[in-house]
């Protein structure tokens, strides 16, 4: 026979049980509620990249198509500032140093016009923007050959994968271009990109192929403001 007792101390344990549920279920309402105050859509700061692209065309004398994917999809406010800064500079770079010029890409038969792919998704726990050129590509004997110029490499770098060879170009100072143009040199490189992502607690990915173009992708925690 269970005593009074025991009985009692049952119906307090069952309380306890359901105000924890019911605790956790405002928990996850209220994140849910301040998630959504935060998220902003992406598609002003896509298309401020839009009228980038159309003016430093214009100035580099080529002819570059930015198409573009997902703006609407949504990200923490306070981290859409922070990334207008690493988008222009990846694609200032694409123009000037990756998309070639209309004559260079009629001679190795490729569309006169160049073509850059701007695109966000979601993808997890993160937001994934990709720009994607179909440029020249990343050049892996250029990199190595200022690598060691640079004193990053002491051998060849034969034993290293493509992916280690494209992750020296976020070291401070390494710039694999002929000369410095207005255009996307101005003395900052691809190190002020990634500090600005580590900024974020976020990473950038790139994938190369000579001769057909870039890609990189900027890994971004899907809000900062909201953590369990």
């Amino acid at each position: 026979m269970v005593s009074r007792h025991a009985n009692d101390e049952i119906l307090n344990i069952e309380m306890l049980r359901r105000s924890a549920s019911q605790l956790s279920k405002i928990t996850r309402d209220l994140q849910e509620i301040g998630l959504s105050m935060r998220m902003v859509s992406l598609s002003p700061l896509f298309q401020k990249m839009e009228r980038l692209v159309r003016d430093v065309s214009r100035k580099s004398n080529k002819n570059v198509r930015l198409e573009i994917h997902g703006e609407e999809t949504e990200i923490d406010k306070s981290i859409i500032q922070q990334l207008s800064n690493p988008l222009v500079h990846i694609l200032r770079n694409a123009i000037d140093h990756g998309i070639e010029s209309e004559n260079e890409r009629r001679g190795i038969n490729k569309n006169p016009e160049g073509k850059i792919t701007l695109e966000a998704k979601h993808k997890g726990s993160e937001i994934w923007i990709i720009i994607k050129d179909d440029g020249a590509g990343l050049d892996r004997e250029k990199i190595l050959q200022k690598a060691i110029e640079l004193k990053l490499l002491e051998e060849n770098g034969a034993e290293l994968s493509d992916q280690q060879v494209w992750n020296m170009i976020f070291h401070p100072g390494f710039s694999t271009a002929k000369e410095i143009t207005d255009i996307s040199g101005r003395g900052v490189g691809m190190d002020v990109v990634k500090k600005e992502l580590n900024r974020l607690k976020g990473k950038i990915d790139v994938q190369s192929t000579f001769g057909q173009g870039t890609t990189f992708i900027l890994r971004i925690p899907l809000t900062l403001a909201i953590i369990d």
